[in-house]
């Protein structure tokens, strides 16, 4: 007998239902409801039941990528902003982290006030995204330069670095109204433009002196807005202090010390949006060991006298870190690391006497850069900073695929008119926001 059977004998003939049938019916009712949520919740997202009905999905829309991290505190007037650098990371995959030449040119942007204030801001960058929390002006920033990396006119430069010393300043006497002020640095060094020829003229009468030596001559490719280091040193050896013999009896002897006597160029530069020019980051350090002067101390001796010599390094430095904007391409960068005495050259004279002894002598460098056509680039001598043959087929792999369809980013850069915002010196020049 089913229920319905039950209900109609208990309207008509008053005879009670079996509990057992309303047990069996809850446990149906309970069975059927528990069988239909447990299809409903482990059914996925968008499939159709049996009778050809999709299931309603009401879950929540997954995060967004602007949307807050989890924790972060909401600063009023912020926003999160995620910026794609997968394609220019890819092509520079050849460097260790890519992302880095980002963030710093941001900096160069921004300053770092923004950053490190009493509000929290965020900028970090992976591999394929840099992601920025700040206000919609500082975002606004960062996503123009963003931009000059990502959808550059060019990603390989081919840059050409010569280091020369001169013991005559007069280099300057047919060409110096022919430069072009740029810059200047803390310890009187300067930063000028000229043409190509003039620099080739310079070049060629300075190397028909007596004094002038080349100390460094590379051409290389790089990846634009990446660091490229050029670095020419002579290790000094010197007796820096005393140390003990292991043997009974010996006492005291000198210890040799060593100093590095160097010119380190660190150059990023970063194509304009036009690409016409170039802003550069240009950081040069000349260390200069100018004499040891021989000291004499009091060694503790079980033999021989008590007394042992040593040497005290005298040592110069200058240090140029400044941001050159709209550097012509074309044109040659010229920069005067000031002059320092006998820059890796030999320090005594003959005989001990001062006579021969190195003289004054100006650290010059030579600076030329231009772009490289994609797909055609040659690969350039194997170093960390420099196009590896991994960047080149990254680009030309890139050129393939945007060869049929131009992006629309990129048709809108090439029609600009203006020139993009100036990146600001590392030295601390105002950059129009007040930010230092």
């Amino acid at each position: 007998m089913n229920r319905r059977t039950a209900v109609m004998l208990t309207m008509l003939l008053g005879v009670p239902l079996p509990r057992a049938l309303w047990a069996q019916d809850a446990r149906s009712r309970r069975t059927s409801g528990s069988q239909s949520s447990q299809g409903k919740t482990l059914r996925p997202a968008g499939e159709k039941d049996a009778g050809g009905d999709a299931t309603d999905d009401r879950d929540e829309p997954s995060p967004s990528a602007d949307d807050l991290p989890a924790g972060l505190l909401h600063e009023s007037g912020f926003q999160m902003r995620t910026y794609d650098i997968a394609r220019y990371t890819k092509i520079a995959q050849g460097q260790q982290n890519p992302q880095k030449a980002i963030i710093e040119w941001i900096f160069r942007r921004t300053g770092t006030a923004d950053w490190h204030g009493e509000k929290i801001a965020v900028l970090c960058a992976s591999k394929t995204q840099v992601r920025a929390y700040n206000s919609p002006e500082i975002l606004k920033q960062v996503g123009e330069v963003v931009e000059r990396f990502t959808n550059a006119t060019d990603d390989i430069l081919a840059v050409h670095v010569r280091f020369f010393v001169s013991s005559d300043t007069r280099w300057r006497y047919s060409v110096f109204s022919q430069l072009t002020p740029v810059g200047n640095g803390p310890q009187g060094q300067q930063i000028w433009t000229l043409r190509m020829s003039d620099a080739a003229l310079v070049i060629s009468q300075m190397q028909l002196q007596q004094g002038v030596r080349k100390l460094a001559d590379e051409r290389v490719e790089m990846v634009n807005g990446q660091v490229l280091t050029i670095r020419t040193a002579e290790p000094r050896t010197f007796a820096g202090g005393m140390q003990r013999e292991s043997a009974a009896g010996q006492g005291y002897t000198p210890r040799a010390d060593k100093l590095e006597e160097s010119i380190i160029l660190k150059l990023s530069p970063l194509l304009t949006f036009e690409g016409d020019s170039l802003d550069a980051s240009l950081d040069l350090t000349v260390n200069t060991v100018r004499m040891f002067h021989r000291t004499k101390v009091i060694a503790p001796r079980e033999q021989g006298p008590p007394e042992m010599s040593i040497d005290v390094p005298e040592v110069s430095m200058t240090h140029l870190d400044q941001t050159v904007k709209n550097w012509p391409l074309g044109q040659t960068l010229l920069i005067t690391g000031g002059i320092h005495p006998g820059i890796l050259d030999k320090k005594g004279g003959w005989l001990g006497t001062p006579i021969g002894a190195p003289t004054s002598t100006e650290v010059l460098v030579f600076l030329d850069a231009e772009t490289v056509s994609r797909g055609r680039s040659r690969t350039g001598s194997a170093t960390d900073t420099r196009a590896t043959k991994a960047d080149l087929k990254a680009i030309k792999a890139s050129a393939d695929d945007t060869e049929d369809e131009e992006p629309p980013s990129r048709a809108r850069k090439t029609k600009r008119s203006s020139r993009g915002p100036d990146l600001d010196s590392e030295s601390g020049t105002d950059n129009g926001n007040g930010k230092n």
